[in-house]
């Protein structure tokens, strides 16, 4: 991991490392897995010294933090982080010279670990988008979260066996394309297959569903490849594509309601879509009305990155990771 700097403040007067990277071992990044993890390190270790001047950025770069869009200067991450790195999980796209990371991290003097989500765009060795978002509790996330269990569930994600089948890279794009559509059957209109042993995770944790009155399994869930799912016409298909891994990383805009949950103290984002599960939680409410106190049923927006991992002809794992806005939002990636 990187050294941990502590109250260490960026130098207003260094020059941005903007236009053409000094380093001309690769020229052009996106051919390069290894350029490209390179930079998702330079990024890290960037954080942790609080310096974003040290990035070979783009002479226009787009960037955003938690669905907002700011100069990474005027990021929280770059202010806050104190340890990060190496990622859990990391996804490059060697065509697209893009790369999705996910970590947990530390900020300021806290030994709370909360989790750090990122895409990268590269172009040449210069970074041109850069997507970021901070998980730190489960109302971020609107449901489960675990910045403790996050590397060991990500570990087997980056461990897949090496006699595997791996796809092509249509067909990752046509289960990219397939996720937030109204059809989820890819472009073939095949069901996709699902391992008996998929990982469903959220934010690190492995989901278990405890039931509207808490009394379901504790078991883990596993995957579904749903009918019935959020669909969102302008969704960002294809962001990163990497076919070594298996790896496929889509946005989507999920509009639902925050409810209280089966512990009165806990709260659940449902989206609109899953209108059953939005009944049941109404019906559960008006069962306990007047006894306990409960959040109101409130309008959110989910800004999801969903990844996939597909190989063996078979879904492997599927991690929703969204960050809660509220209603009517939208991705100022779509502007």
């Amino acid at each position: 991991m990187p050294t941990v700097v502590r109250n260490h403040q960026p130098n207003p007067h260094t020059p941005n490392n903007g236009g053409p990277s000094s380093d001309t071992s690769d020229s052009n990044c996106s051919g390069s897995r290894q350029c490209m993890t390179n930079m998702v390190t330079k990024i890290l270790d960037s954080m942790v010294a609080h310096n974003p001047n040290v990035l070979p950025l783009a002479p226009i770069y787009r960037a955003t933090e938690n669905s907002h869009p700011a100069s990474l200067g005027m990021m929280t991450t770059w202010r806050t982080i104190t340890r990060a790195g190496p990622p859990s999980l990391l996804a490059v796209d060697t065509t697209n010279g893009t790369a999705y990371f996910a970590l947990d991290i530390n900020e300021g003097n806290s030994d709370i670990q909360n989790v750090l989500r990122g895409r990268v765009k590269v172009v040449g060795q210069n970074i041109t988008e850069l997507e970021l978002f901070i998980n730190r509790f489960r109302g971020d996330h609107g449901f489960s979260f675990s910045s403790q269990e996050l590397p060991a569930n990500y570990k087997d994600l980056m461990n897949p066996p090496a006699n595997r089948t791996k796809p092509s890279r249509a067909d990752l794009e046509a289960i990219s394309a397939a996720l937030f559509a109204n059809s989820s059957n890819p472009a073939s209109n095949t069901t996709v297959n699902v391992a008996d042993d998929c990982q469903f995770t959220e934010i690190g944790w492995r989901v278990v569903d405890t039931g509207t009155y808490g009394n379901a399994s504790s078991a883990p869930l596993g995957c579904i490849w749903p009918a019935d799912h959020p669909t969102d016409p302008n969704a960002r298909i294809n962001l990163v594509i990497d076919e070594e891994m298996g790896f496929v990383i889509t946005s989507g805009i999920v509009p639902g309601k925050v409810f209280p949950y089966a512990n009165i103290t806990e709260s659940a984002f449902i989206p609109d879509a899953m209108t059953a599960a939005q009944e049941a939680q109404v019906a559960w409410m008006n069962e306990l009305a007047g006894t306990v106190p409960m959040l109101e049923p409130t309008g959110a927006t989910g800004d999801t990155l969903e990844l996939l991992q597909f190989y063996n002809g078979e879904l492997q794992a599927m991690q929703i990771n969204v960050y809660l806005s509220g209603p009517g939002m939208t991705s100022p990636w779509l502007s």
